[in-house]
């Protein structure tokens, strides 16, 4: 009887535990979410039972008409925000009172994401923004983008080659996606030629498969334990990823320093401008104008700030992991997303080649440049509504790290350090009163005479405010690149196990298709 009663006694306790915090809005007066035991808001992830998509647009509409609502991430609320004016006073005005994200993985769980820019908080991230920032500007990128375009267009060669000699010309988008990302980022991160399409088992896809890897049972039920009992993993000293990740990072970067450092090799390359950046070389560089297309978020006055930090091997390296990690995983995504939308609207597909042909033409057989690619308004349109229709983040968020009154319509709400608030991005970007008929794939939203109808606030692809994507002009170079060889060549063209409409996967933390993309390759005839 007694362990009976001392078992009650435990069940009781941990239902007070995981419900201590379930009347926080309610004490201020805000609406929210009704949040269940352990899972909060999320029950539908944590079952799959529904997809990112569906999560962020079930908590949007709940609310429709109130700028301000609660949600619960497990037993943590969190503010949601649907006010573009309120999400810009937040995320730019009161920066910093909003500097950080929540990140639930600590430096002991997971060094590679705490140390990299997007896990690292207060000054430490000020220092590393403004130490990165003049590695991604537009000078830095016209750099870059020889390598770039050397894996663009061999590629792309060895593609056309293998399907004009009769290789089956039916893929898996994502998959094939992966493998121009994976080349690209080996070269321009790392300074390594590794040809996917010829060796699909390279060390650097199967390391990329792997850290990018979140369906597995094992790695949701990890990431509930960080969400849910932070604290209970940190005792445990659980890993998130893989420690075969740690040591083909550690290896690969630190034996490529110590070469490029012996050997005073340049290649222009993400770690040449680490290593510049580590040897305080790197300065953050003004320009006049920028024609990187609409999409692009301006750096802010930290990121072109003058620092003498000395940074480590080990923080290089994060920062390379975070690169790699985004690089690969995201672009693909949007690359995807895109191919899908051409092969919906093949009128769109021809327009956008019919620009790509001129481009080509007007080369006369020279080398694509960075120059010629900011030219490509079209693809820039393409590109733009792809991001509007599916955001690389559907939601994003910002931790208070001081107290903060939000005052908005007559309330006043109190917002203390270490509660955060999320932005739904895609719900925004799906708003008709901000982008009539929303659900409509029109790349003439963002036409030279009809951009300027946008509103900056509430098209956020790459976030908003001085925490922004600092790797958006790499990204949008890079889809621009890849697809002007693919279509260049082929047209993407729907097959027998092409899913229309499409269908998201049910999972906790990817935002991709339920089956893949699959669909045709199609040698054009010109």
């Amino acid at each position: 009887m007694f362990i009976w009663f001392l078992l009650i006694v435990a069940l009781v306790a941990l239902y007070k535990y995981g419900t201590r915090n379930f009347d926080y809005f309610r004490a201020k007066g805000v609406p929210f979410n009704k949040p269940r035991f352990f899972v909060g808001s999320r029950l539908g992830m944590v079952l799959k039972t529904s997809n990112m998509i569906e999560f962020v647009e079930e908590i949007y509409n709940e609310f429709r008409n109130e700028k301000v609502s609660g949600m619960f991430e497990f037993n943590h609320p969190a503010f949601f925000i649907r006010d573009p004016e309120l999400i810009k006073k937040l995320a730019v005005k009161e920066f910093d009172s909003f500097m950080d994200h929540r990140l639930v993985l600590s430096e002991d769980a997971e060094p590679l994401f705490a140390k990299a820019l997007f896990g690292l908080t207060g000054q430490k991230w000020k220092d590393m923004r403004a130490t990165l920032s003049p590695a991604f500007t537009g000078s830095k990128m016209r750099l870059m983008f020889k390598l770039m375009n050397e894996v663009g267009s061999k590629m792309s060669k060895t593609v056309c080659d293998k399907i004009n000699k009769g290789a089956d010309n039916k893929v898996e988008f994502k998959e094939f996606s992966r493998k121009f990302t994976i080349d690209i980022i080996a070269t321009c991160a790392f300074g390594i030629e590794v040809n996917s399409f010829e060796n699909a088992n390279n060390d650097f896809m199967r390391i990329a498969t792997k850290a990018t890897n979140f369906n597995s049972s094992g790695m949701l039920l990890k990431l509930i334990g960080f969400f849910g009992f932070p604290w209970l993993m940190s005792r445990l000293r659980v890993k998130f990823l893989d420690s075969e990740l740690y040591d083909f990072f550690d290896n690969v970067i630190t034996e490529t320093i110590n070469t490029r450092e012996r050997k005073e090799i340049t290649r222009n390359d993400m770690i040449d401008l680490l290593l510049q950046a580590k040897h305080g070389k790197l300065e953050y560089q003004e320009e006049k104008s920028s024609s990187d297309g609409f999409a692009t978020v301006e750096e802010s006055q930290i990121g072109k700030q003058k620092v003498k930090t000395v940074w480590s091997n080990q923080d290089l390296m994060a920062q390379c992991f975070i690169f790699f990690f985004a690089g690969f995983e995201t672009v693909s995504n949007v690359m995807t997303f895109m191919a899908y939308e051409l092969i919906l609207n093949p009128d769109i597909q021809k327009k956008l080649q019919d620009e790509i042909d001129a481009m080509n033409a007007e080369l006369k057989g020279g080398d694509l440049t960075y120059e010629d690619v900011q030219k490509l308004k079209y693809m820039d349109m393409v590109l733009c509504e792809t991001l509007r229709m599916w955001p690389p983040a559907p939601i994003i968020d910002r931790m208070c790290t001081k107290d903060f009154l939000l005052e908005y319509d007559n309330k006043k709400v109190q917002i203390e350090v270490g509660r955060n608030f999320y932005i739904p991005v895609y719900s925004l970007h799906h708003n008709e009163n901000y982008f009539p008929n929303p659900n409509r794939f029109d790349p003439e939203r963002f036409s030279d005479e009809n951009k300027k109808n946008i509103r900056q606030d509430c098209y956020l692809p790459f976030g908003i405010g001085p925490r922004n994507c600092i790797g958006n002009r790499f990204a949008l170079l890079e889809v621009k690149t890849i697809f002007y060889y693919l279509l260049l060549n082929f047209n993407f063209e729907a097959t027998k196990d092409t899913q229309i409409p499409i269908k998201l996967a049910n999972n906790q933390a990817t935002f991709q298709f339920e089956k893949g993309l699959h669909c045709a390759l199609v040698p054009r005839t010109k």
